[in-house]
């Protein structure tokens, strides 16, 4: 690790552990295999942390330290959300940061939701965001079959969000 990453991920949103976990130690162990399986790993997550609509799943991703996550546009088939916020601004000053844990934790939850198969990709990284289209086949019903129990969510009160 470079003195500027150290200093970079120790004074970022991200804070040293997350950042060293996401952006140094998981890429140097995958190596060219990390992008697809962190998209199944957060296909995976969504697995452990089931929501039933898009208000929790952008509450959920904030409690999870991903970032703030607003849809901009929806269809039946797809939809596409901006990733932002501190962490991921952060997050993109470093070398090819990878996003797509959060790409397969969008996807699986929108599948859950539309009992569709659903994919999600990384479409467009700028200075401060990231934008991730999500594409469901209306046509091929998912395939987990298993019965989903979501998440009751807590939402923030003003008293939790002024401590």
């Amino acid at each position: 690790m470079s003195q500027l990453m150290y200093d970079q991920l120790l004074h970022s949103a991200t804070g040293l552990n997350q950042g060293v976990l996401r952006d140094v130690l998981i890429p140097s162990i995958l190596g060219d295999e990390t992008s697809g399986i962190l998209y199944w790993a957060g296909k995976d997550l969504a697995h452990q942390f089931p929501v039933s609509n898009s208000d929790q799943l952008t509450l959920i991703f904030e409690q999870l330290g991903f970032g703030q996550l607003t849809k901009q546009k929806s269809s039946a088939k797809q939809q596409v959300w901006l990733l932002d916020g501190p962490i991921v601004a952060q997050r993109l000053k470093n070398n090819h940061p990878d996003f797509n844990l959060e790409a397969g934790f969008i996807a699986q939850q929108i599948e859950f939701q539309t009992n569709a198969i659903t994919e999600a990709q990384i479409t467009e990284q700028k200075k401060g965001n990231v934008q991730i289209t999500v594409q469901s086949d209306l046509k091929d019903p998912s395939l987990d079959t298993e019965a989903i129990e979501f998440l009751k969510i807590e939402t923030p009160t003003p008293e939790t969000t002024e401590e």
